[in-house]
């Protein structure tokens, strides 16, 4: 797994003792150890502090963090000290992960919240593209899916690995041309591609259970896309984890479709989501692939014969058989 050195947690115990922050005690506890992400916490007099370490490839983070708070005063983590040599950042606590805070009771009224301010960054990107770009967030727009599709399939040995059969191999492939439609029919609507989160869900928010203030995290996976793979991903999302009904869903769909309604009409927004809904998978799995590209041979030798490519490129092929 990704488990930092000493000299990760030497630096990060050095800046704390610098700001004057009191350790009790001087070893963190470790709270997340996987391929592309570790995570350790600190135990000061005030609550917590964070260390977080990623691969070299998912190193922009605290750079899209301090753009993100810098230019458009967007709800992230606050970031104490960070070192690119060893890629690695401290940052304060922003709360519990809102997938424990609704274990309890899922609350519509702050799952909107949290989707209507989410929205209202992504409005506020449309023009910025190019900063993002230059930061080095991936380019997933329109144009570019079906490229990106067809190299991820073109990996024929690890698909085969993962668990996908040979004649679903041709499936993928004899789907190319309905991706590209898909594309060009979502191009010609209102709603452009801007910033979009590439795993946008409960589990990638925090909120501060005192204050209700929620935060985004895990911003080394934002990529410039359409923004409503990440929208369609978290309302699937917080549907199959929370059990909401179909009624509950409709009307969750209904309240985060509003702030786009300065852009387009409802009846197209509905059309757009619709068409977002037959490729998400397509977007999703892009995702796994570039978390499976971003970690050393070894864990990603662990990682294989998972399905988490299969799994939701098969997803792809049954809904374009229905």
């Amino acid at each position: 797994m990704g488990t930092m050195n000493n000299s990760q947690i030497k630096w990060a115990i050095n800046i704390l003792n610098i700001e004057d922050y009191q350790l009790d005690p001087a070893i963190p506890e470790i709270i997340q150890d996987t391929p592309w992400s570790t995570v350790y916490r600190f135990k000061i007099t005030q609550g917590y502090i964070f260390l977080k370490k990623v691969p070299s490839a998912l190193s922009l983070e605290p750079k899209i963090i301090n753009i993100l708070h810098n230019e458009f005063h967007a709800d992230v983590p606050k970031i104490i000290a960070e070192n690119p040599g060893l890629h690695c950042f401290l940052m304060s606590d922003a709360g519990i992960r809102l997938y424990d805070y609704f274990k309890d009771s899922f609350e519509n009224s702050i799952f909107i919240q949290v989707l209507h301010h989410y929205v209202e960054l992504q409005i506020l990107t449309l023009d910025k593209v190019k900063l993002f770009l230059e930061a080095g967030v991936p380019d997933w727009r329109l144009e570019k899916l079906p490229t990106l599709y067809q190299d991820l399939i073109s990996h024929e040995a690890i698909l085969l690995e993962d668990g996908l059969k040979a004649d679903e191999l041709v499936k993928l492939q004899q789907l190319t041309p309905k991706l590209y439609l898909i594309c060009e029919k979502l191009s010609h609507y209102k709603v452009k591609e801007k910033f979009g989160h590439a795993d946008f869900h409960h589990k990638n928010i925090l909120i501060n259970i005192d204050t209700k203030q929620t935060t985004i995290i895990d911003l080394g996976e934002v990529v410039i896309t359409h923004p409503f793979f990440s929208l369609h991903n978290c309302l699937h999302m917080a549907k199959e984890n929370f059990a909401l009904s179909n009624e509950q869903y409709e009307a969750l769909q209904f309240e985060c479709l509003k702030p786009w309604l300065e852009l387009d009409t409802d009846n197209n927004l509905l059309e757009i989501l619709s068409l977002i809904q037959q490729c998400w998978s397509i977007h999703a799995v892009l995702g796994e692939f570039r978390l499976m590209n971003s970690i050393d041979q070894t864990d990603l030798h662990k990682l294989r014969k998972q399905g988490r490519l299969a799994k939701k490129l098969r997803y792809w092929i049954n809904e374009n058989e229905k």
